[in-house]
């Protein structure tokens, strides 16, 4: 599988871009990266595994706006966070 490419666009906003020329925009709040104890890994990496562990899990990258539109925020912490094993996981992976 090919790693994911983001970009870091503000402190906590990044954009994936995917393979079939779209882009998705993610959110990882700083408050989720200090509640893993990640808060001194570069926020970059973290949302490259996070978009992983998702990936690896078949979640969908997706979010969708309450109109239906498809460039909606996709929140990574809550994303990873539907999986009861996810913040371990990615906990794991980064320390």
């Amino acid at each position: 599988m090919e790693p994911p490419i983001l970009q870091q666009t503000g402190p906590e906003d990044f954009v994936l871009f995917r393979g079939d020329g779209r882009q998705q925009r993610l959110l990882l709040a700083h408050h989720t990266r200090r509640g893993l104890g990640l808060h001194g890994v570069p926020p970059l990496q973290v949302a490259t595994e996070a978009v992983r562990i998702l990936q690896e899990r078949e979640r969908p990258l997706e979010a969708a706006s309450a109109t239906g539109a498809p460039d909606a925020v996709l929140d990574l912490g809550a994303a990873v966070g539907r999986d009861p094993a996810g913040f371990e996981e990615l906990r794991m992976r980064l320390s």
